[in-house]
């Protein structure tokens, strides 16, 4: 690494973590937060564990209408916890101060408006809700109340993320020009039903565990996975995609499902061209003496969800003119751009004629090995962290501060909700889907 992007590289890694919240937050003293959970299945239930281990927050309650997930989550709560099969009644009895929900996607919009009306912070799990109208209805809802209000899109207080977005502002990889994101598995997706078949209640159970796979209580592998992804890719690109076309089918699971078993996305974001002048934000007017502004120019990410090839999993590719980031939730890289000169220009000593009779008739031999522009990475050194334990401190203290301005508030969920739902509609319908204009600066 040169020397500028060495100073360049430590420049953006400063103050970047959560570590100085954290800190804060473990010494405080101030009553621990009542937080009471609503939903206690797998995802539930790793949101309880992590948040018993904060000392700002006290689980007061647990509520599940299933009860092998309710003595889950009890279990993980302490016995301090109170167990409720009506979330309803815990909120009348317990009247906690936050709420963190994990529930299937379809109770996101009830539940979370219920938990507001009652007065609660809401700690709500991705994506927002099963529909861009419920997400609407409820951010405006978020607003009226004044409470706190997070999403549970964890990446954005996992280390590896937040340097590499300091890294993108900081110019280190030059402009985005493309992202590549996916999010691969070689799995059914499936759940095993704790009863025979011949019992009356399976069918009614078999939907009700497995309700990520059908359409009236599910968006599909886009909310459930490709939210985590899109929100980066709006994240670092400060701004919300201007269309996207999609195609998916159940090509390989065809068994009874009714989301995809795998879709492909080509998302395209319109993004200013030029610099902005100093502390302009995206949407602020243009001063009165500046120049006219160049047409924007469009940056375009992929991104594909697999449910029967896992090969290189969950990542995400960010290429720019001077480098590209290759994140994971275990690994960030940064790999150079080998930036050289034109070879022809080299031959010819730089001089434009003779620089055209070197490659007349010629083709210039760029290598087209996947490997050969790599180079050496540069590894994104983080410390031991927890990305869904670091997000619930951070939401934890912006409760206790009444701090409405969390990590991922209600634009940035609404936004993200809007992103992937699109790629439903283009699979559906088989053509471009715009952003919907009314939700242009979420």
């Amino acid at each position: 690494m040169t020397e500028l992007a060495r100073r360049t590289f430590l420049g953006a890694s400063a103050g970047l973590t959560l570590a100085p919240l954290l800190a804060a937050a473990a010494a405080g003293d101030t009553a621990p937060v009542r937080v009471a959970a609503i939903g206690s299945g797998a995802r539930g239930s790793d949101l309880i564990r992590a948040l018993s281990t904060i000392d700002g927050a006290e689980i007061v309650g647990v509520a599940d209408d299933y009860p092998p997930h309710l003595e889950q989550g009890l279990k993980y709560a302490g016995p301090q916890a109170q167990s409720f099969a009506d979330y309803r009644r815990m909120l009348d009895d317990l009247k906690p101060a936050a709420v963190v929900i994990a529930v299937p996607l379809h109770l996101h919009f009830p539940i979370a408006m219920a938990c507001l009306d009652a007065g609660c912070d809401v700690f709500l799990e991705k994506t927002m809700c099963r529909t861009i109208d419920e997400a609407e209805r409820l951010a405006r809802r978020v607003a009226e109340s004044k409470r706190v209000f997070q999403i549970g899109l964890q990446r954005r207080a996992h280390p590896i993320y937040l340097q590499a977005a300091a890294m993108i502002d900081a110019g280190m990889i030059g402009d985005v020009t493309a992202i590549k994101a996916q999010w691969h598995r070689n799995n059914n997706w499936r759940r095993p039903i704790p009863r025979p078949k011949t019992d009356p209640q399976w069918a009614p159970l078999e939907r009700r565990l497995n309700w990520r796979l059908y359409r009236d209580t599910s968006a599909g592998l886009m909310a459930e996975l490709g939210s985590h992804q899109l929100d980066v890719v709006n994240w670092v690109l400060k701004t919300t995609p201007k269309r996207v076309v999609a195609a998916g089918g159940i090509d390989y699971w065809r068994d009874g499902r009714e989301v995809f078993d795998n879709i492909f996305c080509t998302y395209e974001y319109e993004l200013a061209a030029g610099k902005k002048s100093p502390g302009q934000k995206p949407g602020d007017p243009l001063p009165a003496n500046h120049a006219p502004a160049a047409p924007p120019r469009t940056v375009r990410v992929t991104y594909s969800s697999l449910g029967n090839n896992a090969y290189e999993g969950a990542s995400e590719l960010i290429l720019g003119t001077l480098g590209t980031l290759y994140l994971t939730s275990s690994k960030g890289l940064l790999f150079q751009e080998q930036n050289g000169a034109n070879p022809a220009a080299e031959k010819s000593g730089g001089q434009t004629e003779a620089a055209a009779s070197v490659t007349a008739g010629k083709t210039l031999k760029l290598s087209n090995d996947p490997w050969a522009f790599r180079g050496k990475p540069i590894e994104i050194e983080i410390a031991e962290g927890n990305d869904t334990r670091d997000e619930l401190v951070s939401f934890v203290d912006h409760v206790a501060r009444q701090d409405p301005g969390t990590i991922a508030d209600a634009h940035v969920a609404l936004a993200d909700c809007a992103t992937v739902l699109i790629a439903n509609q283009s699979a559906d319908s088989g053509g471009w889907v715009d952003f919907p204009p009314r939700l242009l600066g979420t």
